[in-house]
């Protein structure tokens, strides 16, 4: 984070761009009516394999860690596969999860990006859980999860599970709002090599090469992908930009020795080069480079087909630098500082947060049963070692470290048919103490395509290694500039939650309806309070921040998310959130005072995505995205705003290679803000081509 408190900025109208807005719009719609008649020889393309969950009810398993069928799944869960990632024209993962139904995702910095469920607009959202393979990416440094750090290709994704509510009885802690689990395409499910290339506006540059084969009983997926781009245009325009370039390697090997057997041997780094900082104080942005990388084992054991075991280990490793040389302090603050009584010399002002380095090694067995047709159970025992080393949130204490264990189980079982009840419970044990999150569902088949869905579940999260341990404090000679610090004792946030679901299926209008109304609370939530100041009679800033639990969110809501196949060639999938936050936080403590975040929500979100198959070459689709206006807790106050985006695929042959050919036209409309009022969204166009060599 920045080391100077983010003051408010008054608001500057961005300007428009209305004629050049309008001909992109005009280019990519004109080129996409053109394409009507065209014909060309290729295979005939389903516009999204998502018609499979149409006419099937897809198979989960993010919820509870084993496999069941969504209609007996005790969370609301929501499926992105790789089709509806290209058909929407997404880019990055902000273009991703406003898919999704509750979420909110922006990008703080052009290349930084924050995404939550029921958020409230946090610079560093804390209470999602995300996974890549099954694999924690939650990064204990920041307590969040760095989606530039990842190093996954958008086109070697398989799908994404996403369960929206708190799902701590099977993730744990960080699963305290929801959890996400991005599966990768196993090294089987394509062969030979795919190049891919996007260019376009703000100078974006994106280079991937994906190579499939098999050595032997091993097959393997080989993934190196380079990107860059200028950042928001506005941001350039006044100093320094918030581009980055970035470079990432992905090998993942799978391994069958026999039918009962599998082993994935997965490893992967990531390297981006970007500038971090509030877009209202360009002059203080900081060049960082982020690194990480990570090992992954999993084995899998068929013990026989009603038993299997599973045992995963994995090392994640993550570093970032980062400073930048202010000029001389002379320059920065009063002459009257310098000299006695505070003993303040002039010097050069380095600013940022020099070298941070966190790293978790994590093991964890899983034996799933299934006893009958109408009772399953699965049950796991994990271990995790986590490590920080940061001066800058630590002070001197060097590298701290924790250790916590975990024991979890659920269990589905359907005393008659049309019944089904969910039962789980996480039990977390660790130096702030155990934990406890239990979830119970009912399920009830109205008609074996009607399911209503009755849950409740109670969470808690313990905060991270920087949360607990953090003191900072920054000095200038005798001079303290910032200081921020933590209670003795932090407590664990607790979550109570409560869903009213209804899903449909009505296979012969080709049509899925997932609807629910929910109520959840946060009490004891982590935030800062202002405490007044005063060791130092010329300190700059008379107040500090201080982290306690101070804070009570109770968020009323429905979500609902349509699906509907009205012919072979078209697919419209519809999605909308309503949120009502009522809210306290401790402002001060002498005097007492307190404020709200209500706010700090999107009352009204959704979106909506169309795609047509034109012919056996050419599909189309749009995707409309609209958000009331919103007051960002860490960020800005944010007019609503409608944005769409729009592409058109030409699939290809030549020879034995096939080819796609994607313009993307993304904001075919007015500017918006993100996050930011100087983070400026303006019309961009970019062309995706990728060809698949055999």
């Amino acid at each position: 984070m920045l080391f100077t408190p983010h003051t408010s900025k008054a608001c500057h109208p961005s300007p428009l761009r209305g004629v050049d807005q309008l001909s992109a719009a005009a280019c990519v719609f004109g080129i996409l009516l053109s394409c009507g008649s065209t014909n060309a020889a290729f295979a005939a393309h389903d516009s999204l394999t998502e018609a499979d969950l149409l006419s099937d009810i897809p198979v989960i398993s993010v919820a509870t860690g084993m496999d069941q069928a969504l209609n007996r799944s005790p969370a609301s869960i929501t499926i992105i596969d790789q089709q509806m990632i290209a058909d929407s024209g997404a880019l990055n993962w902000v273009d991703v999860f406003r898919l999704v139904p509750g979420f909110q995702a922006y990008a703080v910095n052009a290349n930084r990006f924050a995404i939550s469920y029921h958020g409230v607009g946090q610079e560093f959202p804390n209470h999602l859980e995300v996974m890549v393979d099954g694999r924690s990416v939650y990064e204990p440094i920041q307590s969040t999860v760095i989606w530039s750090s990842l190093g996954i290709d958008l086109d070697d994704i398989e799908r994404i599970e996403i369960v929206r509510g708190p799902n701590a009885p099977t993730q744990g802690s960080n699963a305290f709002l929801g959890a996400v689990n991005i599966i990768t395409r196993a090294p089987i499910q394509d062969a030979g090599t795919r190049l891919k290339v996007i260019s376009g506006d703000n100078r974006t540059r994106e280079v991937a090469l994906r190579h499939n084969n098999n050595l032997g009983t091993a097959d393997y997926r080989l993934s190196v992908n380079y990107r860059h781009n200028n950042g928001f245009p506005d941001i350039d325009a006044f100093g320094p930009d918030d581009g980055e370039e970035a470079l990432s390697f992905a090998l993942r090997t799978t391994l069958t020795p026999n039918l009962n057997n599998s082993l994935d041997v997965d490893v992967g780094f990531s390297r981006q080069d970007t500038e971090f900082g509030y877009p209202s104080s360009t002059e203080e942005f900081i060049p960082v480079r982020y690194y990480s990388q990570y090992q992954r084992l999993h084995w899998d054991h068929l013990v026989s087909d009603k038993q299997d075991f599973q045992l995963q280990f994995y090392r994640n490793y993550f570093r970032a630098y980062g400073t930048a040389n202010l000029g001389l302090l002379s320059t920065l603050v009063p002459p009257f500082l310098f000299g006695a009584p505070f003993n303040l010399v002039d010097q050069p002002f380095i600013f940022g947060f020099h070298t941070m380095e966190s790293e978790r090694y994590d093991l964890e067995g899983r034996y799933r049963h299934q006893f009958s047709d109408r009772l399953k159970w699965t049950v796991g025992l994990g271990a995790r070692h986590e490590s920080v080393d940061s001066t800058l949130f630590l002070g001197d204490r060097g590298k701290v470290d924790e250790q916590s264990f975990r024991i979890f189980s659920h269990s589905e079982w359907s005393p008659w048919q049309r019944l089904t009840f969910n039962a789980g419970m996480m039990v977390e044990h660790s130096i702030q103490g155990t934990l406890i999150s239990p979830r119970l569902s009912l399920n009830y088949d109205l008609h074996p395509d009607h399911t209503l869905r009755l849950s409740g579940a109670r969470g808690k999260r313990t905060p991270s290694i920087t949360e607990t341990n953090e003191r900072l404090v920054y000095r200038a000679g005798d001079l303290i500039l910032e200081d921020q610090r933590r209670t003795e004792e932090l407590d664990e946030e607790q979550i109570t939650n409560i869903e009213l679901a209804y899903l449909a299926r009505l296979p012969d209008h080709n049509m899925t309806l997932d609807f629910k109304l929910f109520w959840e609370e946060i009490d004891d939530g982590l935030e800062d309070y202002k405490e007044s100041f005063n060791d130092f009679p010329a300190n700059l800033d008379t107040s500090r921040l201080v982290r306690d639990n101070i804070a009570t969110w109770e968020t009323r809501g429905a979500e609902m998310e349509l699906t509907y196949r009205p012919g072979d060639h078209t697919y419209i999938r519809l999605h909308y959130t309503y949120l009502d936050l009522d809210s306290e936080l401790i402002q001060t403590l002498a005097p007492l005072t307190f404020t709200d975040v209500d706010n700090s929500m999107p009352r009204h979100a959704g979106g909506l995505l169309v795609n047509h198959r034109l012919n056996d070459a050419f599909s189309a689709g749009v995707t409309l995205y609209h958000q009331n206006e919103v007051e960002w807790l860490s960020g800005d106050f944010i007019d609503e705003f409608t944005r769409l985006d729009a592409q058109i695929t030409y699939r290809f042959k030549t020879g034995s290679s096939a080819g796609k050919l994607q313009l993307i036209g993304q904001n075919l409309g007015d500017n918006y803000n993100e996050f930011y009022e100087e983070n400026v969204f303006e019309t961009r166009v970019l062309l995706k081509a990728t060809l698949d060599f055999p």
